[in-house]
């Protein structure tokens, strides 16, 4: 029988004959979402001999044992991010040095977790159903929700819709402006009528002609949006954001973040080429790069970066790499809370990732696991404390 590289390496450790390149690169695989259902069955399998061997130790033996890993002290410098793992992978990884620990304080952890309260236990995930309205030129407002699969929103423009998607189907030679809005816990997508795909993130907003009959192809946007661009060489596609901010583009893909509440505007290039216009400036960006605009002195700063994270909300995932206020912000748009401090909040940066159909008490329970944070839930208000 064929054993996966994962195994073997699982067994090696478990076995205590792992050379230190192997603890390496088994420690590395252990964060990797892809191994977790194996890891998940070789715990469960450890688990089961256990029972049967009748070989754990006592639940209040493995309760203090357990609770040393989960508080072991984070070695992370200030600079450096502190990861976010999920319990159940904390005591996996403890599998590597303690057998007993490992399945004592794994079969300790399925009893806990059952009986544990979770600190917002109040706030879920966001129901399923997507949350968007549509303004049309004459400021008649259609709940997305609650519209017909087919809408005629003009004379010569006709919208269809399917699901959380609509798409433009536009024979008209005097468009108006369409504004597409999302709430709180809400994203949606629309197909433009020169073709162009746009997802909007939860608070979220579009605005657009209802045909593209000028020189350009312009937009304006508020939150964030991911664009895929119709290539149409002949007639730049341009996005605007409310501030003294452009991006110019013939075709590409790129996600533009632009929330009122954030410091900087940051558009996230994945394929082909775009200038960014800030004032007088004006800088050319390439794929795998990030471009940052301040909003109070308008300038840019491009840099290499992880793009796909700052997708990841088009795919439903959290892909979280910074400081506490800037994960809050992010949490309360989504799971529509409001957010207060007290005392002096950690200046940390926290690297983790997480479903957006977790529930927030989940994730926030994780973020306390790292003993840099606390959190308080009253009603819709989430205290953050030291």
């Amino acid at each position: 029988m064929t054993v996966s590289r994962f195994r073997y390496l699982f067994n090696r450790h478990y076995s205590g004959q792992s050379t230190p390149e192997e603890q390496q690169e088994f420690m590395f695989l252990v964060e990797k979402a892809e191994h977790d259902e194996e890891l998940k069955q070789l715990l469960d399998d450890l688990l089961q001999a256990a029972d049967d061997n009748n070989s754990a130790m006592p639940d209040d033996t493995a309760a203090n044992m357990l609770q040393q890993i989960m508080n072991t002290p984070s070695e992370n410098t200030p600079d450096t991010p502190v990861k976010i793992m999920p319990v159940w992978k904390r005591v996996a990884i403890a599998a590597c040095a303690l057998t007993a620990v490992a399945v004592a304080g794994y079969k300790l952890y399925i009893k806990s977790s059952v009986r544990d309260i979770p600190v917002a236990s109040s706030h879920p995930a966001p129901p399923k159903n997507e949350r968007a309205r549509l303004v049309l030129g004459d400021n008649s407002v259609i709940d997305l929700e609650q519209s017909d699969t087919t809408m005629n929103v003009q004379n010569g423009v006709s919208v269809n819709r399917q699901g959380n998607l609509i798409s433009y189907n536009s024979n008209t030679t005097t468009p108006t402006i369409n504004t597409i809005y999302t709430n709180k816990g809400g994203t949606y997508q629309v197909v433009l009528p020169d073709g162009t795909k746009a997802w909007l993130n939860a608070a979220s907003s579009i605005r657009f002609p209802t045909a593209f009959k000028d020189s350009t192809r312009e937009v304006t946007i508020q939150g964030e949006v991911y664009f895929e661009i119709a290539m149409q060489p002949n007639q730049p596609f341009i996005v605007k954001t409310n501030t003294n901010m452009k991006i110019a583009v013939l075709g590409t893909h790129f996600n533009v973040m632009a929330y009122e509440e954030e410091n900087n505007i940051c558009t996230s290039l994945l394929e082909g080429a775009v200038n960014i216009i800030s004032g007088t400036s004006v800088r050319r960006m390439q794929p795998g790069q990030q471009a940052l605009v301040n909003r109070e002195h308008n300038g840019i700063s491009i840099s290499n970066a992880d793009v796909s994270a700052a997708i990841a909300w088009k795919d439903g995932r959290f892909e979280f790499n910074g400081n506490i206020k800037t994960i809050m912000r992010e949490l309360a748009r989504w799971y529509d809370v409001q957010v207060a401090y007290e005392g002096e909040i950690t200046g940390k940066s926290f690297a983790g990732s997480f479903s957006r159909e977790d529930s927030l008490s989940d994730i926030l329970h994780q973020l306390e696991l790292t003993g840099s944070i606390h959190f308080r839930i009253t009603d819709k208000t989430i205290t953050v404390s030291p």
